[in-house]
């Protein structure tokens, strides 16, 4: 029975009902307390019960408690809860014991496996961002075998390939997050052997009014641009900056960081 518990792995979303049912949220308490939709709580509550093998929410929820899906605290499982229950004397639960295994035999894999490759990482970064594989494949250009065979060397590294595929790329998500790969590194300068990153004075400019605050249409306004130029040279300095594959919500913001930290940019005036 043991083995068969491991290989269950909830959703973030999954795990949220499942505490929240241990509270003894409704349905509709659900979707009040989170914003969802009644129906998408619907099927999230009925696909964690038949995760777990459970006819009722009493059932789920007292196997999530002992197989250490959920806990006490809703944030059971993490390392701020297992240092909690250790500070306050507490007994740990099943749900902590189990973060920690999970964290203790992610730190022996870090040691035994081969580091992920430079692809890999910006592949998980953009599955984190909230991309779809089509959405990947058209921002990088590539074919689907190619992606295809991406995602797959990633998940055996990361080793969570034998999970099945409605899992995989949460726990491949859990197991880069508690690696430390989804946090972007801050940008070092190259070293001799490494190509600068160089803009043109377009480019240095066109970031220079976004940093200001302009949209795009705006800075093309200002340099007396065409806005398809403007956006062109805009992805073109994206490109060169290493964040074209983040999320549109965040991208403009790590070229600016990334351009001022190369001293491409001057830092945005204070007062």
């Amino acid at each position: 029975m043991d083995t068969a518990s491991q290989t269950v792995v909830l959703t973030e979303r999954q795990r949220r009902v499942l505490w929240l049912e241990s509270m003894g949220y409704t349905r509709n308490g659900i979707a009040q307390k989170t914003g969802w939709s009644l129906s998408n709580v619907k099927d999230l509550c009925q696909r964690t019960h038949r995760k777990l093998g459970a006819v009722s929410a009493a059932q789920a929820v007292r196997i999530g408690l002992l197989d250490g899906h959920i806990g006490p605290y809703e944030d059971c499982g993490s390392l701020a809860a297992y240092r909690r229950h250790i500070k306050r004397d507490e007994s740990t639960c099943p749900a902590c014991k189990r973060g920690n295994k999970e964290r203790t035999e992610t730190d022996a894999l870090l040691r035994s496996q081969p580091q992920l490759a430079e692809p890999h990482v910006r592949l998980l970064r953009a599955m984190h961002a909230g991309r779809s594989n089509l959405q990947i494949r058209h921002a990088w250009n590539i074919d689907e075998r190619t992606l295809t065979r991406l995602i797959a060397s990633t998940y055996t590294l990361l080793g969570v390939g034998h999970l099945a595929p409605a899992v995989r790329r949460e726990a491949a998500l859990r197991a880069a997050e508690s690696r430390g790969l989804l946090t972007p590194q801050p940008p070092t300068q190259p070293s001799p052997g490494q190509p600068a990153v160089r803009l043109s004075n377009t480019q240095v400019r066109i970031l220079t009014e976004l940093g200001a605050g302009a949209t795009i249409n705006g800075a093309a306004e200002n340099l007396g641009l065409h806005p398809g130029t403007c956006a062109s040279r805009l992805s073109e300095a994206y490109q060169r900056l290493g964040v074209a594959w983040m999320d549109k919500g965040v991208r403009r913001t790590e070229a600016l960081r990334k351009a001022r930290a190369l001293g491409l940019l001057p830092e945005p005036a204070t007062t």
